[in-house]
């Protein structure tokens, strides 16, 4: 019997899944659509149905692939457990600048019920050129991290809630924007070449995106090399901590989110709110309310890195908030705060996903930098905010 040739048009967000899950387990291209198309094409015509509905089968395909992988990074043989702290090194810290900004509080139909001003204080690291990096002073404190099994999309992995005492930190106030990315993946090599301007939707002040964790590692090497400070990723607990501001609803405006307050799918509704904008893109890291602190884009617009692997639950997790090792079974790590193509349930302050450290190519993920305080700098006096 002759072949039959069939053309079928995956759509770009799948066809984007699978290019990224190619880079993530080195397969060729092909093969891998092979692999994801099989689902499609080994469907038996006594059970017909739609193209749509096929194509989802495809996507549970290649989630499959992707979660029974094995990926290229070499397994650390130490214990699953918390990366051991090294002692703070004494650095320069920057003089802190006092910086003021106003913020929403919504209720669960989105309304806005009061706008709160709020003062935080941070330093700006010079790149090149007039362009900055604004480091935000984080106070420690003590949170409850994940969520209960009461709010509307709580996963198992975001549980069980426990308490994470943290000590203050610097963490960027927005993601890390394409002109910053430019500047830095110029700076000599530490570790790996760096593309200079892997991003899909351009633009200076947009977030960087298409990134992958081992790249996302590299910028922060590459800066630090510069700059004499250690920036690194931040554990999930440091990246939860920043995000909740001091609050425990869902997300940091209350007990919803509205496409008017971040960039995701807010068509598809969380509570109470009416349906919003999906832009289908990223935006401006400036083009919405900050939170409690003072950080933007937390909700939304692209997945962070963190410095953890992925663990499916928060069993014997840190108290201490830091980052987990990774493991001879798991090597993935741990994506935080949604996407412009996520909707509100995946932008939660508690949500967590997993990915491969080598995956590039998903428009939807980019990165944020940490910095602990150096242990020959003073104190700084800041009072928390209020919910």
């Amino acid at each position: 019997m002759s072949n039959i040739q069939v053309s079928v048009r995956i759509p770009p967000q799948l066809y984007e899944k699978l290019l990224a899950h190619t880079n993530a387990v080195g397969l060729p291209k092909s093969k891998v659509i092979a692999q994801a198309l099989a689902q499609y094409l080994e469907v038996e015509q006594k059970t017909p149905s739609s193209l749509e509905e096929r194509l989802l089968n495809v996507e549970k395909r290649l989630n499959h692939l992707e979660s029974s992988s094995q990926t290229e990074e070499t397994p650390s043989t130490t214990s699953p457990t918390e990366i051991n702290p090294q002692p703070s090194p004494a650095w320069e810290t920057p003089p802190l600048e006092a910086f003021s900004f106003e913020r929403p509080i919504i209720d669960e139909t989105g309304t806005i019920l009061e706008r709160i001003q709020g003062e935080s204080q941070s330093f700006k690291e010079e790149l090149e050129g007039g362009t900055f990096l604004d480091m935000v002073y984080i106070p420690g404190g003590t949170f409850m991290m994940g969520s209960s099994p009461t709010e509307a999309g709580s996963q198992v992995c975001e549980q069980p809630q426990h308490s994470v005492t943290l000590e203050g930190f610097f963490l960027g106030k927005f993601p890390i924007t394409q002109k910053q990315w430019e500047i830095v993946a110029q700076y000599p090599q530490v570790n790996r070449e760096l593309a200079v301007d892997p991003s899909g939707f351009k633009g200076s002040d947009r977030p960087v995106e298409s990134i992958s964790w081992q790249d996302a590692v590299e910028f922060c090497d590459r800066l630090s090399q510069h700059s004499q400070r250690p920036y690194q990723l931040p554990s999930e607990a440091q990246w939860e901590y920043a995000c909740r501001g001091g609050t425990t609803t869902a997300f940091y405006y209350g007990p919803t989110l509205t496409g008017d307050l971040a960039n995701y799918m807010a068509k598809r509704l969380y509570a109470g709110e009416s349906s919003g904008i999906y832009r289908q893109e990223t935006t401006s890291v400036t083009a919405f309310y900050p939170n409690p602190f003072g950080l933007y884009d937390l909700h939304g617009n692209v997945w962070e890195w963190c410095a953890d692997a992925w663990y499916s639950s928060y069993d014997n997790a840190s108290a201490s908030g830091k980052p987990r090792l990774s493991s001879q079974q798991e090597t993935r790590r741990v994506l935080r705060g949604g996407s412009w193509d996520e909707d509100a349930y995946h932008c939660r302050c508690a949500s967590r996903y997993a990915y491969h450290p080598q995956g590039v190519g998903v428009s939807r993920i980019g990165f944020r930098l940490m910095l602990m305080v150096s242990n020959n700098y003073n104190k700084i006096n800041i009072p928390s905010p209020k919910e």
